[in-house]
């Protein structure tokens, strides 16, 4: 039974990135070289991330009983613009249509995001003696990272592109600004009304999703300009 629910676990979280792959345009191209490529930057700009950190903010630790720190979680969300700068890199390494070079992205990335984040907690702990629940969520929260991986990655690429409307140039801003300081601000709301669990979970969705929808929305909008 603790196997069969590491296996749910491992399927739940990984089945949508290899749906994606498999009913997209990723599965015409032989893009595997570059997903794996985008896999590794994901690697080397999070090592960037640890040493800057460990450099700038080593004070920044605060105890999880104390009031929340909301200046340092904001310094250190401001770190993951190194993300904004290691997706930028990949989308403009990929050779191919924008559909192409979005995908390849976000599935590199979210998929070596979600094994480095989740795999090694699915095996430990998913494989213990009493169920829980919390597996559930974490393999859930990690289809919810490839939606936010996938409106960050579409972002990235209209704010790059000089061809682009100077008029929504600020709103595209504003949308990556909003995804670079994502968990500052649900960490600011589960302070506030004292949120956990499902609807942590409930809550992480319906801020990524608000945000995914929009950023979608210029996306095709630019595409079929």
């Amino acid at each position: 039974m603790t196997f069969v629910h590491f296996i749910n676990c491992v399927a739940l979280a990984y089945s949508p990135y290899v749906v994606t792959y498999k009913t997209s345009i990723l599965s015409e191209y032989n893009t595997l070289m570059d997903i794996g490529f985008a896999g590794m930057i994901y690697m080397v700009t999070q090592l960037i991330k640890m040493l800057a950190l460990a450099t700038f903010f080593p004070s920044l630790d605060y105890n999880l009983s104390s009031n929340l720190n909301i200046v340092g979680e904001v310094l250190k969300s401001a770190v993951d613009i190194g993300d904004l700068c290691g997706l930028y890199y990949i989308i403009t390494k990929t050779v191919g249509k924008p559909e192409l070079k979005v995908l390849v992205t976000s599935i590199g990335w979210g998929g070596a995001q979600v094994l480095f984040s989740y795999f090694l907690s699915f095996w430990v702990g998913a494989r213990s003696v009493e169920f829980d629940w919390k597996y559930i969520q974490m393999a859930l929260d990690s289809n919810i990272t490839l939606i936010h991986i996938l409106a960050m990655s579409s972002l990235v690429w209209m704010w790059s592109r000089n061809d682009i409307n100077r008029s929504i140039l600020p709103i595209i801003t504003t949308l990556l600004a909003l995804c670079v300081f994502r968990n500052p601000i649900i960490e600011l709301l589960l302070h506030v009304y004292v949120l956990h669990g499902w609807t942590l979970l409930v809550l992480k969705a319906l801020f990524t999703f608000s945000v995914a929808a929009v950023s979608l929305q210029f996306y095709l909008g630019f595409i079929e300009s």
